[in-house]
C-alpha cells in the first residue's frame, strides 16, 4: 500500500518536471526568435509589393508551334539575366516557373519603362538588302521611306500633316535573305551623332559580318542601294549605301532617346533569345506605396491582436491571460521562423502574406479557445482543476490539431497550385497553423498545467473558473440524487430538462427535485440547456438550399465583375492623390490615350486615392501611360503600383482555381475519412464548402465588387475556417458517441454536441472576425479584397457549420441501420434519452420505454391518490 502512495505521489513530479522543461524550451526558442527577428525590417525579406519594384512573367512561345524545350528556356534564362544585370539592379530575381515561363523581380528599380522595354524583347537583329525582299508590297514602302508606318493627311489648309497613330512596317521570316545577324556582333556603344537631337546606337561585327556587310555595301554603294535593318520582325530602318563600309562598323538610327538607346544596346549585347516571349503578367509598385501599405497592414494587425487579447481577458478572466501570453509567444515563434527562412532566401513578405499573417492571428485564438472551453468544461463536469487541465487541455489540443490540420490541407493547396501572387498567403498561412500547433504543445499545455493545482485551484474566481466549479457542486448534488456520474447528469439536464427533472424526482423525491430547481438558478458562461438546433433541421437545410439557388441565380443573371487577372488589361493604384478629383484623374488619362479608363476612388488609411482600370495589356505601355499620368498630375512616381495581365494569363488562372479547390476537396475529404473512420463526414465537410463559396460569390454578384485572385485566396481561406468549424462539430459527435453514458439518437447526440461548442463557436467568430473587419475598414486595397470575402465567408461557415453540415451529417448518418435501431427505441423527437445503466428518461417508442413508463404514471397515481387519503383524514381530524 505505501509503495502504491508513493508511486502516486511520484507522478505529478514526474509530469511537473516534463512540463517545467517543455516550459524552458519555450523560452529558448522565444529567446533564439527574437535574436532571429530583431529587427523586423531587416531581417525579414520584403516582398516587391511592400519594398517597391518591378514583377514580370514572361510566357515563351515556340516559333514552330511546338513546346519550348528545356535548353532554349535556359539558355532564354541566362540571356534575360544578364540584361536585368546590365541595368544595374542589385538583388534581383530571375528564374524558370513551371514548364514555359521565366519570373523576373527586380526590387528598388525606379525606371520600369525601361526594364520592360529590354528584358522581355526578342533582340533578333538582322541586315538584308532591299532587292532581297520578296514582298513587293513591303518592298516598296520601304523604299519609299515609309519606314515607320506613318500616315498623313491634309488639313483644312492644304498642309500634309502626320497622323497620331503609326504603325511600324512587319516582315515574314523567309521573304528576305539576311545578310548579317545579331550573332555577329562584337561590341555595342550608343552615342549622339554631331548636330542630331536623337540618339544612336553603335554595333562593331565580328570579321566574319564585317566581311559579309562590306560585300554587300561594295556591291550596292553604285546606285545607292538600301540595307534594311530589321530588329524582331520590324523594320528599323533601311539607310542607302553611300560608301563602301568595310569595317563593320554600322550604326542604328531610329530617333531614340537616351534611355531607348541604352534598352536596345542591352537587348544586343546579351545577344537575341531563342525562343519568343509575351509579358503574361507584370506588376510595377511604387516603393512609397509598399511601405505604406505595409505599415497599414502591420498597424492593423497590432490593433487587431490586442483587441482579441483585451476580449479574451474580459470574457475568460485570468485564463484569458494565458492565452494572452500563448499569442504572444506564438507571435515572437512566428515571426522568427519567417526571419529564419528569410534569411535563406525562402521567403518574402508579402501584402497578401500580411493579410495571411492577419488571420492566423485569429487562427490562434480560436485554438486557445478551444482548449479553454475544455478544459472548463471538465471542471464543471466535476473533476479537479488539476485533472481538468490534464484531460481537458488534452481533449481540447487534439481537437484543435485536427481542426488546424483539415486547415493546412488548403493552405498548402495555395502554395502549390494557385497563382504566384496567392503563394505568399497560403505560405504565411501554413506557417502560422505551424506554429499554432508547436506553441499548444509547448507553452499552452504546460502552463495550464503547472498552474493548475497551486494558482487556478486556490484562486479561482481570478482564473475565472468559480462558475464551473460552483456548477459542478450542484451538478454533483443532482448526480447523487439520480445515482450517476456528473457529467452523465449534466449531459441529461441539458439534453431534456422536464425529463431529467421527473427522473431526479423519481428517484431522489424532494432532494433529487431541489437539485433540480437549484440547477436554474445557476449562473455562468456556458449554457445549461441545448437549444434545440436539430428541430429546424428542415428549415436550415431549405434556407440553405434557397440560398444557392438564389446565389447561382445571381451569377448568370447579373454575372461577375471579373478583375483584371481573369479577362486581362492593366490596372493602376494611385495613393495619396490629395485634392485631385475625378474629373482630373479621367482628363490626365484621356491626355495619355486611355479615354475609356473605369476610374474609381478609394480611401486607405484616410487619405484618398483612385484604381484606375484599362484594357491595355502591353506591360511597356501601361507603365509609360501610369508615369505620365501621375508626372501630368503632379504625383510622385514612387507612389502608384501598375498590374498588367495578358489576355491568355486569365484562364490559367481559373485552372489554378478550380485545380486547388478540386485538389483541396479530394484531400479533405481523405483526410476526414482516415482521421474519423467515417467518408460521410469528409462528402458532408465538401458539400458544406460549396455552399459556402457559392453563398460568396454569389454575394459578389450581387454588389459588383471585382473577383480577383486575392478573393481566391480568401474563398479557399474560408473554406479552412467553415472546416475548421465542421470538424470540432463533428470530433465532438464522434466522441460522445463512443463515450458518453447517455444512450439516445444519433440525432440527439448530434444536437448536444453542437451545443457543447456552440460558446466556443461564438467566441471564435467574434475573434476571428475582429482582425479582418479591422483590415475591411483601415487596410490597403489588397487587404480590402481579403477581409470582404472573409466577413462574408467567416458570418456564412460559422452559419453552415449550425445549419448545415450537422443536420446534413446527423440525416444521413440516421439512416445507417445501427441508428435505425435507436429510432426505433427512442424516437425521433430530439431529446429523448436513457442513461447506460438502464434508466429510462422520456417518451421512447419501444415496448420496454412504453411498459416502463406506463408502470411508472401508475405507481405515480397510486402515490397521490394514498396522500390524497391521509391529507382527507388529517382533514377530519383537524375538524373534529
Amino acid at each position: 500500500m505505501a509503495d502504491s502512495t508513493k508511486e502516486t505521489r511520484k507522478a505529478p513530479v514526474k509530469h511537473d518536471r516534463r512540463n517545467v522543461w517543455l516550459l524552458v524550451l519555450t523560452t529558448i526558442l522565444v529567446v533564439l526568435s527574437v535574436i532571429a527577428f530583431m529587427p523586423p525590417a531587416e531581417r525579414i525579406n520584403q516582398g516587391l509589393d511592400i519594398q517597391g519594384g518591378l514583377s514580370v512573367v514572361l510566357s515563351a512561345n515556340s516559333t514552330e508551334g511546338g513546346t519550348v524545350s528545356d535548353a532554349d528556356m535556359e539558355t532564354s534564362r541566362d540571356i534575360i539575366e544578364s540584361r536585368v544585370n546590365a541595368l544595374g539592379a542589385s538583388e534581383a530575381t530571375v528564374q524558370r516557373q513551371g514548364g514555359n515561363q521565366i519570373l523576373v523581380q527586380i526590387p528598388g528599380l525606379s525606371d520600369t519603362a525601361e526594364a520592360l522595354a529590354a528584358i522581355g524583347k526578342t533582340g533578333k537583329l538582322e541586315f538584308a538588302r532591299l532587292d532581297s525582299f520578296t514582298d513587293e508590297d513591303v518592298k516598296q514602302k520601304i523604299d519609299s521611306g515609309q519606314i515607320d508606318g506613318t500616315s498623313y493627311f491634309t488639313d483644312d489648309y492644304g498642309n500634309r500633316l502626320p497622323a497620331e497613330t503609326s504603325n511600324k512596317i512587319i516582315v515574314e521570316d523567309g521573304t528576305y535573305t539576311p545578310i548579317v545577324t545579331g550573332a555577329n556582333i562584337e561590341r555595342v556603344n550608343i552615342d549622339r551623332p554631331e548636330g542630331s537631337i536623337d540618339w544612336a546606337v553603335d554595333i562593331q561585327l565580328d570579321a566574319e559580318g564585317a566581311q559579309a556587310f562590306a560585300e554587300a555595301s561594295r556591291d550596292l554603294v553604285g546606285d545607292h542601294g538600301k540595307i534594311v535593318i530589321i530588329l524582331d520582325n520590324e523594320v528599323n530602318s533601311a539607310p542607302a549605301v553611300q560608301s563602301e563600309i568595310p569595317n563593320g562598323q554600322v550604326q542604328i538610327t531610329g530617333g531614340y532617346t537616351q534611355d531607348q538607346a541604352k534598352a536596345l544596346k542591352t537587348v544586343l549585347e546579351s545577344g537575341s533569345l531563342p525562343v519568343s516571349f509575351t509579358y503574361s503578367q507584370s506588376q510595377t509598385v511604387g516603393p512609397t506605396l509598399g511601405q505604406e501599405a505595409l505599415s497599414t497592414g502591420v498597424l492593423v494587425a497590432g490593433i487587431g491582436l490586442l483587441l482579441v487579447m483585451l476580449y479574451l481577458l474580459l470574457f475568460y478572466r485570468g485564463l484569458g491571460l494565458i492565452t494572452a501570453a500563448a499569442m504572444a509567444v506564438f507571435a515572437v515563434l512566428y515571426l522568427g521562423l519567417l526571419a529564419l527562412l528569410s534569411r535563406f532566401g525562402l521567403f518574402s513578405l508579402s501584402l497578401s502574406g500580411v493579410a495571411g499573417i492577419v488571420l492566423t492571428i485569429g487562427m490562434a485564438a480560436d485554438s486557445s479557445i478551444l482548449t479553454l472551453e475544455r478544459f472548463r468544461e471538465e471542471i464543471r463536469f466535476g473533476r479537479s482543476v488539476r485533472s481538468a487541465s490534464i484531460t481537458g487541455v488534452r481533449h481540447g489540443i487534439m481537437t484543435s490539431i485536427d481542426a488546424d490540420l483539415v486547415s493546412m490541407v488548403t493552405a498548402l493547396t495555395l502554395f502549390f497550385l494557385a497563382s504566384s501572387g496567392v503563394k505568399g498567403f497560403g505560405l504565411t498561412l501554413a506557417l502560422g497553423i505551424v506554429c499554432d500547433i508547436v506553441m499548444m504543445l509547448i507553452f499552452k499545455a504546460p502552463i495550464i498545467r503547472l498552474l493548475a493545482p497551486g494558482q487556478i485551484a486556490k484562486n479561482p474566481g481570478f482564473w475565472g473558473v468559480t462558475d464551473c466549479q460552483n456548477a459542478a457542486e450542484v451538478y454533483q448534488v443532482l448526480a447523487d440524487a439520480e445515482g450517476e456520474t456528473v457529467e452523465t447528469t449534466a449531459s441529461a439536464e441539458a439534453i431534456n430538462r422536464e425529463d431529467n427533472r421527473a427522473l431526479a424526482q423519481r428517484k431522489g423525491g424532494a432532494a433529487g427535485l431541489a437539485a433540480s430547481d437549484a440547477i436554474e438558478g445557476l449562473r455562468g458562461r456556458f449554457l445549461k440547456h441545448d437549444i434545440n438546433f436539430l428541430k429546424y433541421r428542415k428549415v436550415f437545410l431549405a434556407l440553405a438550399g434557397a440560398a444557392v439557388v438564389i446565389a447561382i441565380g445571381l451569377i448568370g443573371i447579373r454575372g461577375l465583375n471579373l478583375g483584371i487577372e481573369f479577362q486581362g488589361g492593366t490596372s493602376v493604384e494611385f495613393n495619396a492623390t490629395g485634392d485631385i478629383s475625378l474629373d482630373q484623374m479621367r482628363s490626365a488619362f484621356n491626355e495619355a490615350g486611355e479615354p475609356d479608363a473605369v476610374i474609381q476612388t478609394t480611401e486607405t488609411g484616410g487619405e484618398a486615392g483612385f484604381i484606375v482600370r484599362t484594357t491595355e495589356s502591353d506591360a511597356t505601355n501601361a507603365a509609360a501611360t501610369a508615369t505620365q499620368v501621375a508626372q501630368s498630375l503632379g504625383l510622385s512616381t514612387e507612389s502608384f503600383q501598375v498590374d498588367t495581365i495578358s489576355p491568355d494569363w486569365g484562364p490559367s488562372i481559373v485552372r489554378s482555381m478550380f485545380l486547388a479547390l478540386i485538389v483541396s476537396f479530394i484531400l479533405v475529404i481523405a483526410y476526414i475519412s482516415v482521421r474519423f473512420r467515417d467518408p460521410k463526414m469528409g462528402v458532408v465537410a465538401v458539400v458544406v464548402l460549396l455552399h459556402d463559396i457559392l453563398f460568396v460569390v454569389g454575394a459578389y454578384a450581387l454588389l459588383g465588387r471585382e473577383l480577383n485572385p486575392n478573393t481566391i485566396a480568401a474563398l479557399l481561406t474560408i473554406l479552412g475556417y467553415s472546416l475548421y468549424d465542421t470538424v470540432v462539430v463533428f470530433h465532438r459527435i464522434n466522441d460522445n458517441m463512443q463515450n458518453s453514458e447517455i444512450k439516445c439518437t444519433f440525432m440527439t447526440m448530434a444536437n448536444h454536441s453542437l451545443n457543447q461548442v456552440f460558446v466556443r463557436s461564438i467566441n471564435t467568430s467574434i475573434t476571428s472576425l475582429i482582425p479582418v473587419l479591422f483590415m475591411l475598414l483601415f487596410g490597403s486595397e489588397t487587404l480590402k479584397d481579403f477581409a470582404f470575402a472573409m466577413v462574408i465567408g467567416l458570418a456564412v461557415g460559422f452559419y453552415s457549420s449550425i445549419a448545415i453540415a450537422t443536420p446534413l451529417y446527423s440525416i444521413w448518418k440516421s439512416r445507417e441501420p445501427k441508428n435505425q435501431k435507436l429510432i426505433q427505441k427512442y424516437g425521433t423527437e430530439v431529446g429523448r434519452f436513457e442513461f447506460e445503466h438502464g434508466a429510462l428518461v422520456g417518451g421512447g417508442r419501444s415496448k420496454q420505454a412504453s411498459a416502463v413508463k406506463t408502470a411508472i404514471d401508475m405507481a405515480d397515481a397510486d402515490n397521490r391518490a394514498v396522500d390524497a387519503a391521509m391529507a382527507e383524514e388529517e382533514a377530519k381530524m383537524h375538524a373534529s
